[in-house]
């Protein structure tokens, strides 16, 4: 009896723990996508799709999760043979997390692929791509194996050969996007100290989604290390759809609070292959138009703005 709860526990109570917290997750992703549309109504086209491509894949990630607890924990409650096999939602879980990471990683690469200079964004770009693609490629692997196997008492044997690899090539990937993007931030410093704290911010944030992408993966395959025999692993695996979903929409939705942060003097700088002297020429420049602004009567104090903040909120900014 001992034996059958133990085994309970480290099945179906880490999938339900997992689920539980999968669930939370999706309550803050519809949250921050709301918080979205809310604050940022004119992005760009490709942008909103990409949110709302993301949301969708978490609604229909959380529908799966729901058939598989009620199909384990009610349905076939009772049923000895049911419960071992395998049923079609828990390797269709792995395909929505699988869309959804490389959805997520692909964005974070155009970033570092748009803000770098020409030299430079090849050697970053390439060593991204593949670390991409053999996570992805793995990760079909994976798949594909879980689909074919037809009882749960044979996934234990898939945790080396299949899921052991994918999690690895999985975390290298988020380490070397946010080490990527640390980097084109830090290539980006000018004499601007404000500037400077803003891309320091950047680079806290870029930081702070590997340390969560990545302990995910790290605390499963701690779990393969310690209890390969078992499937407490894939209490964490329900997981990764929010904690990317949620890495991009926290990304997206700080651009506001970064921007607008006390005493900031890069409101019109863009982050892009601009050498530092037409920079720091172009923010010359604009100060002169808003000295040249605050100097006709014509159009007010400020060109025709309220105070001198709003009239650098016209400029264009980084986002």
């Amino acid at each position: 009896m001992a034996a059958i709860l133990q085994s309970f526990h480290q099945t179906f109570g880490a999938a339900l723990f997992g689920a539980l917290l999968a669930m939370g997750m999706y309550g803050l992703t519809s949250a921050q996508t709301y918080s979205y549309f809310l604050e940022y109504p004119k992005d760009e086209t490709w942008t909103k799709s990409l949110v709302w491509a993301l949301w969708a894949l978490n609604t229909v990630h959380s529908a799966f999760l729901f058939h598989l607890a009620h199909h384990y924990l009610i349905a076939e409650a009772f049923n000895p043979f049911q419960l071992s096999q395998n049923v079609w939602s828990l390797p269709a879980t792995m395909v929505v997390h699988l869309i959804i990471a490389f959805l997520v990683m692909t964005f974070f690469l155009h970033v570092i692929f748009r803000f770098s200079t020409r030299k430079l964004r090849w050697w970053l770009a390439v060593p991204n791509v593949c670390a991409i693609l053999l996570y992805i490629g793995f990760g079909i692997d994976s798949i594909i194996h879980t689909f074919e196997t037809k009882s749960l008492l044979d996934v234990p044997a898939l945790a080396k050969a299949s899921f052991l690899p994918m999690l690895s090539c999985q975390a290298a990937a988020d380490i070397l996007l946010a080490s990527s993007l640390c980097f084109v931030l830090h290539d980006h410093r000018t004499s601007f100290r404000s500037t400077n704290s803003m891309l320091h911010t950047l680079m806290i944030y870029a930081i702070n989604r590997c340390l969560l992408t990545t302990g995910v993966a790290v605390c499963s395959l701690v779990m393969i290390g310690v209890e390969p025999t078992s499937m407490i692993y894939v209490g964490p695996e329900f997981l990764f759809s929010g904690v990317y979903t949620n890495a991009l929409l926290a990304s997206l939705n700080s651009r506001r609070r970064i921007r607008d942060a006390p005493s900031s003097d890069y409101n019109s700088l863009q982050l892009s292959n601009i050498p530092s002297d037409k920079i720091e020429s172009q923010n010359n420049r604009a100060s002169h138009r808003v000295d040249v602004a605050a100097r006709n009567p014509k159009n007010g104090p400020y060109g025709g703005a309220s105070s001198v903040d709003d009239f650098k909120l016209k400029q264009e900014t980084i986002v």
